[in-house]
C-alpha cells in the first residue's frame, strides 16, 4: 500500500499524530513558515499590481529538502498547517515548493484527537485561496506601513543601532490607546467628595448594618456633576459636617424595602481574547505566555499508557460555537456531577459576534473524560492551572444562571435625608460551583453583604455616624488583559494578532509594566505623537478597525486582495511623501518660565532626546537640558554636602546629570573623572569624609558610594579602576577583603545571546566576539603600567596621630589607610560587630577618650588630627 505523508506547522504534533495513524503515514514539519517577504528589501512590486516577492526563508533550506524528499515517496500528501488563515498561508507556500507532480490536498483539525483527526483526513479539501489571499493582504499592507514608516522614524527618533524604532499597522494604534491612557491619567484633576453613612441595629440585640447617604432635600448625592440631573455633592468637610449633624437627630425609619431575585447568567466557553484576559485575571499569565501554554495543550500531551493526546480545541479562535457532540458530552457531565437543577433544559448556544471569523469552535476541552485531576500528573503546574479553567469555562457554559437574593431599603434619618442599605444572599449556586469569573474592576461588590430582616415603618437605633474623606480617580492603565480587550472591542486585530502586538510594544521598550500596568515609555510616547501628527490615517482606530473587516471580506471572497492594497496605497502614498518631506515630533508646550526673557519654555525633541528651549526662539536662544530644568535639591538628602571637593584630586565639583540620575563630577573632568553620587531623600548619606580607607595593601584611595544602574547605592575605592575593591555593604570590606593587594579592576566578559541559528551567523557572532575581546584586551594591559603617583594634597598630622601612622605628614586617604591597618593589627575591632572600635591606649589619646566609636564616626575623629 502506497504511503502518505503529512505535513504539519510543528514537530511537537507528529508524536500525538502517530499513535492515531498507522504505518502507511510518514509525518514532516515545516516549523512554521518556509517561505515570506525577504528581510532586506521591500519585496513588492508597487507597479505590478502589488506582486509580492516570496524568499526562502534563510533557516528553511534543510526542511524544504526533507519536504521534497518525503513526497517522492508518496503518493498523496496531507498539507495540514494550523486551522487558520495563517496555516492556510502556511500550507499554500509548501504547495509551491514541492515537487511539480505532487497530489496534495488540505486537510484540517480543530482538535487533535483520534476521531477529529480520521475525519479530517476522510474529508480533503482544496488550499481555500480566499484565506491565503486574506493572509496576503494583511501581511503585505504590514509591510508596506513598516517598510515606508520606520525608516522615517529612524531618522528622526535616534536610539543607535541596536534600538532602532520601528511603526506597524496594528501595534502602532495599540500604542496609541496606551498613551492617550496615560494622558488622561495626566490630565485627570481629582475631585473631593465625602462618603457619609449609618451604623443602624433594628435592636440592641442584633448586629450592625451600614447605611450610605443617598439623598438630601429630594436630590440624589453624587461624587461628581452628572450632566442632565439634579444632584447634591459634598465636597468638602464643612459641607459633610453640616449633613452629619442633620443626621445626628434621626428619627432613622424604614421607609421602603424593595426585594428583587437576581440572575447572573454562566459566560460562554472562551475566545483566544476572553482566555488570554482570565488567564492574566487568575494567574497572572501574561498573553505570550497564554498562548505557549494553550499551544502545548493543543498539539498534545503524553498521557502515560494512553499515548499523546490533544487536550483542547484549537486556541486561535474569535467564534463561541460548540459542536453538538461536545454540548451533548458537557449535558451529561453536568447532570451526572452536579444534579438536574444545574442542567437547563436545552443547551445553551452563545451567538458569536459579528465580526468574528466564526472559522472554529470556541476553545474547550477536547475529551470530557480526561478531567484536570485525572491527568494533573502528565501536566506541568501552569498546562494544569490554564487546562483547569478551560475546563471549568466550558462546564460552567452549559450551566443555570446563578441566583441571588437581594434587598435594598431607603431610610428617612430626618431632615430631609434618606440613607440606603442594600446586600444580597446567594440562593441557587448555578454556574458558579464550576467557574467564576475576575474583573480588571478594583471596585467592591454589595455581594455576600446581609442586611437583617427589615420592615416598611420600621424604627431604627443609630449607634454611629461615619464621615469619609475620598478623591474620584483617574482611569487605570491598561492591563495586557484589559488592552486587549478593548482591542477587540474596538474591532482591530485578530485572535493571532494580539500575542504579537503585545510582544512588540514592550519588547522595544515603548511600553514597561508597572504593578502589571502598561505605561509608555518616553519613546513611545514620541512615536506615538510623530505618528498621529504626520500618519493619522495609520493613527485612526476607525479606519484600523474598517480594514480588518474590509480583510475579512477577502477571506470571503467578497472583495479583491490586490484592489485593496491598491485603495490603501492610494490614500498612503500622499501622506508618506508629505511626511518625508516635513515630519516632525510635535513641541510640547509647558508652563515654565524662560529665565533669559520670561516667555514659556516648551519641549523640543532632538535626534534621541527632549530638551527645553524659549518658546521665542530665534529671538531668544535660551536652551537647557531636560535634567537640568527638573532637577530640584529637596528631592535629594538634606544632610547631603553639595560643596565638598573631588574624592580623587582635591578640586572643586559640579553637579551634573547622567543616565542614573544627578551626581557632582569634578570641574577638571576630563582630566580627573572623580565623582560622587548624591543620596535621594531618606536614604542614608554618608559623608565621604566618615567613609573608611580602602583595605587593599598599598592603596591610597577611599572608600566612594556609587549608584547601580538600578539606582542602589554600592561603595567602591575611589581610585576604580586602579583598584578593584567593591561592596554593597561597608560591613563587608572586612571579610570580603583580608590581605588584599591592591588589583587592578578587569571587567568581565560578557555573556553571549542567543545561539546563531545558521552557521553563517555562528561564524559572523565568532568573528564579533573576536574583535570585542580584542577591544578588551587593551584595558587590561594597559591597567599594568606603572600609574601616575597620587595628587592628593599632603597634610600635617598631630603628634598623637603621627604616632599611630609612623610619618608627621599625609595625604587623608593615606592616613585612613594606615589607621586601619594599625586597628586590624592589634585586633581593635569589636569581635561580635566589627563596625564597632574599641581604642587601645595609643588610639585612645586621638579618639580624646576610651570610648568605643562607630567606624562611620572614624574619619569625622581624625580630621580633627589632620591639619
Amino acid at each position: 500500500m502506497a504511503k502518505s505523508l503529512i505535513i504539519v506547522e510543528s514537530p511537537s504534533k507528529i508524536k500525538t499524530l502517530q499513535k492515531f495513524l498507522g504505518p502507511q503515514f510518514i509525518f514532516e514539519s515545516s516549523v512554521g513558515h518556509i517561505r515570506d517577504l525577504p528581510e532586506k528589501e521591500f519585496g513588492i512590486d508597487l507597479e505590478n499590481e502589488f506582486e509580492p516577492k516570496y524568499t526562502i526563508m534563510p533557516d528553511k533550506t534543510d526542511v524544504i529538502n526533507k519536504l521534497k524528499k518525503a513526497a517522492k515517496q508518496c503518493e498523496m500528501v496531507y498539507l495540514s498547517p494550523d486551522p487558520d488563515r495563517e496555516g492556510e498561508a502556511i500550507a499554500w507556500h509548501i504547495s509551491q515548493i514541492l515537487p511539480p507532480d505532487t497530489n496534495f490536498q488540505r486537510i484540517t483539525f480543530n482538535s487533535i484527537t483520534k476521531e477529529a483527526v480520521l475525519k479530517a483526513i476522510g474529508n480533503p479539501r482544496a488550499i481555500d485561496l480566499d484565506l491565503v489571499n486574506a493572509q496576503q493582504a494583511r501581511r503585505l499592507l504590514d509591510r508596506i506601513v513598516g517598510y515606508k514608516i520606520s525608516p522615517l522614524l529612524n531618522r528622526r527618533i535616534q536610539r543607535g543601532r541596536e534600538k532602532g524604532v520601528s511603526a506597524g499597522r496594528v501595534q502602532s494604534v495599540a500604542l496609541k490607546l496606551v498613551v492617550d491612557r496615560e494622558k488622561e491619567i495626566e490630565a485627570f484633576k481629582p475631585i473631593e467628595y465625602w462618603n457619609l453613612a449609618a451604623l443602624l441595629k433594628t435592636d440592641p440585640n442584633e448586629r450592625t448594618f451600614r447605611a450610605g447617604l443617598y439623598s438630601v432635600n429630594g436630590k440624589r448625592v453624587e461624587k461628581e456633576a452628572v450632566e442632565g440631573k439634579d444632584f447634591t455633592i459634598i465636597g468638602d468637610k464643612e459641607s459633610a459636617d453640616k449633613i452629619l449633624a442633620r443626621m445626628k437627630g434621626g428619627p432613622y425609619k424604614v421607609q421602603t424595602v424593595d426585594k428583587k431575585e437576581k440572575k447572573r447568567n454562566a459566560p460562554p466557553p472562551f475566545i483566544t481574547s476572553t482566555l488570554q484576559q482570565e488567564a492574566s485575571r487568575h494567574h497572572g499569565f501574561s498573553s505570550a505566555r497564554t498562548m505557549s501554554i494553550a499551544q502545548s495543550l493543543y498539539e498534545g500531551i503524553d498521557l502515560g499508557n494512553e499515548g499523546a493526546e490533544g487536550l483542547i480545541t484549537y486556541m486561535r479562535t474569535d467564534s463561541v460555537r460548540i459542536a453538538p457532540e461536545a454540548l451533548t458530552e458537557a449535558r451529561n457531565h453536568i447532570l451526572e456531577t452536579y444534579g438536574k437543577d444545574f442542567l437547563p433544559e436545552q443547551a445553551k448556544i452563545y451567538g458569536t459576534q459579528k465580526s468574528a471569523q466564526d472559522a472554529h469552535e470556541g476553545i474547550r476541552p477536547s475529551n470530557l473524560l480526561n478531567t484536570p485531576e485525572k491527568i494533573q500528573g502528565y501536566l506541568s503546574r501552569e498546562q494544569f492551572m490554564l487546562y483547569q479553567l478551560i475546563w471549568r469555562r466550558f462546564i460552567a457554559s452549559q450551566m443555570m444562571p446563578a441566583i441571588y437574593d437581594t434587598v435594598s431599603a431607603d431610610i428617612s434619618a430626618g431632615n430631609d435625608v434618606i440613607v440606603r442599605a442594600t446586600g444580597s444572599t446567594i440562593k441557587f449556586q448555578g454556574y458558579l460551583s464550576a467557574y467564576q469569573e475576575k474583573s480588571d474592576d478594583e471596585e467592591s461588590e454589595e455581594e455576600g453583604k446581609i442586611l437583617p430582616p427589615l420592615s416598611e415603618g420600621q424604627l431604627l437605633e443609630l449607634q454611629d455616624l461615619i464621615s469619609e474623606q475620598a478623591f474620584t480617580r483617574p482611569p487605570p492603565r491598561y492591563s495586557e488583559a484589559s488592552l486587549i480587550k478593548e482591542l477587540e472591542r474596538s474591532g482591530i486585530g485578530r485572535p493571532s494578532t494580539y500575542v504579537s502586538i503585545m510582544n512588540k510594544i514592550q519588547s522595544r521598550d515603548y511600553t514597561i509594566k508597572e504593578n502589571g500596568r502598561l505605561k509608555p515609555t518616553e519613546v513611545g510616547r514620541v512615536i506615538a505623537e510623530l505618528l498621529e501628527a504626520n500618519f493619522q490615517l495609520i493613527m485612526n482606530i476607525g479606519f484600523t478597525a474598517e480594514m480588518e473587516d474590509n480583510l475579512e471580506s477577502v477571506a470571503e471572497g467578497k472583495k479583491d486582495w490586490k484592489a485593496l492594497l491598491a485603495s490603501f496605497w492610494k490614500d498612503f502614498k500622499p501622506t508618506l511623501e508629505l511626511a518625508e518631506k516635513g515630519a516632525f515630533v510635535p513641541k510640547v508646550m509647558t508652563d515654565i518660565e524662560c529665565p533669559k526673557c520670561g516667555s514659556k519654555l516648551q519641549k523640543i525633541w532632538f535626534k534621541s532626546k527632549y530638551f527645553f528651549g524659549c518658546s521665542r526662539y530665534p529671538d531668544c536662544d535660551y536652551s537647557a537640558p531636560v535634567e537640568e530644568i527638573a532637577f530640584n535639591k529637596e528631592d535629594y538628602a538634606e544632610e547631603f554636602d553639595w560643596n565638598q571637593l573631588c574624592p580623587k584630586c582635591g578640586k572643586e565639583m559640579k553637579l551634573r546629570h547622567g543616565r542614573f540620575g544627578a551626581f557632582l563630577g569634578c570641574t577638571t573632568y576630563p582630566e580627573c573623572k572623580g565623582i560622587i553620587n548624591i543620596p535621594k531623600r531618606g536614604e542614608v548619606a554618608i559623608a565621604q569624609e566618615d567613609l573608611p580607607g580602602c583595605p587593599a595593601i598599598d592603596c591610597p584611595g577611599q572608600m566612594t558610594a556609587r549608584k547601580s544602574r538600578y539606582g542602589k547605592t554600592f561603595y567602591s575605592c575611589s581610585t576604580f579602576p586602579e583598584c578593584d575593591v567593591i561592596v554593597n555593604d561597608l560591613t563587608q570590606l572586612d571579610s570580603k577583603y583580608p590581605s588584599h593587594p591592591r588589583t587592578p579592576y578587569v571587567a568581565k566578559p560578557k555573556k553571549g545571546k542567543a545561539k546563531a541559528t545558521s552557521k553563517a551567523a555562528a561564524t559572523s557572532k565568532t568573528k564579533k566576539t573576536t574583535k570585542t575581546a580584542a577591544k578588551k584586551a587593551a584595558p587590561k594591559e594597559k591597567s599594568t603600567a606603572p600609574k601616575k603617583p597620587s595628587n592628593q594634597p599632603v597634610n600635617k598630622l598631630s603628634p598623637d596621630l603621627a604616632a599611630i601612622v609612623d610619618a608627621k605628614e599625609l595625604s587623608r586617604p593615606m592616613v585612613m589607610k594606615k589607621v586601619w591597618d594599625y586597628i586590624k593589627a592589634h585586633n581593635l575591632q569589636d569581635p561580635k560587630n566589627k563596625r564597632i572600635i574599641k581604642p587601645d591606649a595609643n588610639l585612645a589619646k586621638v579618639f580624646g577618650n576610651s570610648e568605643p566609636i562607630d567606624m562611620f564616626k572614624l574619619a569625622g575623629v581624625l580630621g580633627k588630627h589632620i591639619g
